[in-house]
């Protein structure tokens, strides 16, 4: 990424802590309350006829997932709503990680709309709440964003981790050993099936309640969720995660994957844990999508800000270079 890229990052990142309750040292922008758990993952016969990814290839691989319960950056705010944080660990010493939230489609179509979204989400001052009549404003001249917004608002909230299904919103290029070559966006169904609650019920419980009834369960036994591919047809779009495909589009089950026991950063042994989208293998591409493009700048600048690195990044960037090294 260039040094525009990141300025662009480091302007989304501090818009995120302004619109989410400010920055609270040693926890990310959103989904600040997450816990981690190991467990592993086994391809079917259909992924490696899909993709020749090493985890693609029918042997168990561990993986480890973090769960969040909470939207926000305020570790202490209710638990709004759910994330999934997967990585997996490939054979040959290297991993790839796959991020899913409940919704089903991305709010805006390029890094720059996302920035317009959050500078028209911020709060008054005076009051602090958005100004529904700027929000309102900037959502209904974009009905592609006011589509998604209304689609968020209707979602009921999580009974449990263990019955939500997650979506990776952006689409990726598969490619098989022969070469060929086919499009997908990746869904999460969890075995156990879907369900929820209204966001009053969740508030009700305690913000560690489903990090307490997921653990109940695995006391009993794996959590398992199917890992599903949507698989694009020709004109499909591509580069766009707030634009859905037709239900029709075939959907091929490619793995299973087995939550089996919390786990930590300490035994993981990855104090930061950057889950990134963009940390592909071979056998998997990035699509065009700019927003997928943008998420590791981003995550670099949050890991920065709450890991105690950001003075020098920023410094870095007031002096027109790339904070992270290169460019």
């Amino acid at each position: 990424m260039n040094s525009h890229q990141y300025r662009l990052a480091t302007q989304l990142v501090d818009l995120i802590h302004q619109n989410f309750q400010g920055f609270h040292p040693g926890y990310r922008g959103v989904h600040a309350q997450g816990r981690y758990y190991a467990g592993t993952f086994t391809a079917t016969p259909e992924a490696r006829q899909i993709s020749r990814a090493a985890h693609f290839q029918g042997h168990a691989v561990p993986v480890t997932v973090r769960h969040s319960n909470s939207p926000s950056g305020n570790p202490f705010g209710p638990a709004d709503s759910v994330s999934m944080a997967t990585r997996f660990y490939l054979p040959d010493g290297t991993v790839t990680d796959l991020i899913a939230l409940p919704i089903p489609l991305f709010f805006t179509r390029t890094p720059e709309e996302t920035l317009a979204f959050l500078q028209a989400a911020l709060p008054d001052p005076a009051t602090g709440q958005p100004d529904m009549a700027k929000l309102g404003q900037f959502v209904s001249s974009r009905p592609w964003v006011a589509r998604a917004v209304a689609q968020r608002e209707q979602l009921p909230a999580a009974v449990s981790f263990a019955r939500t299904a997650f979506h990776a919103l952006h689409a990726f290029r598969f490619v098989n050993a022969a070469g060929d070559v086919v499009y997908a966006r990746y869904h999460w169904e969890p075995e156990a099936g879907v369900a929820s609650q209204s966001i009053e019920a969740l508030r009700a419980q305690s913000p560690s309640y489903l990090f307490e009834e997921l653990e109940e369960r695995l006391r009993k036994g794996p959590v398992a969720f199917n890992l599903v591919l949507q698989l694009a047809a020709e004109g499909d779009p591509t580069d766009d995660p707030n634009a859905p495909w037709p239900d029709d589009r075939p959907r091929v089950t490619i793995g299973r994957l087995a939550i089996t026991r919390p786990t930590t950063t300490e035994e993981i042994g990855d104090p930061v844990m950057m889950h990134d989208p963009t940390r592909v293998t071979d056998g998997i591409e990035l699509s065009d999508d700019p927003i997928l493009a943008a998420r590791r700048g981003i995550y670099e600048v949050s890991v920065a800000h709450r890991t105690g690195g950001w003075k020098g990044r920023q410094a870095a960037l007031e002096r027109g270079g790339c904070p992270f090294g290169g460019g």
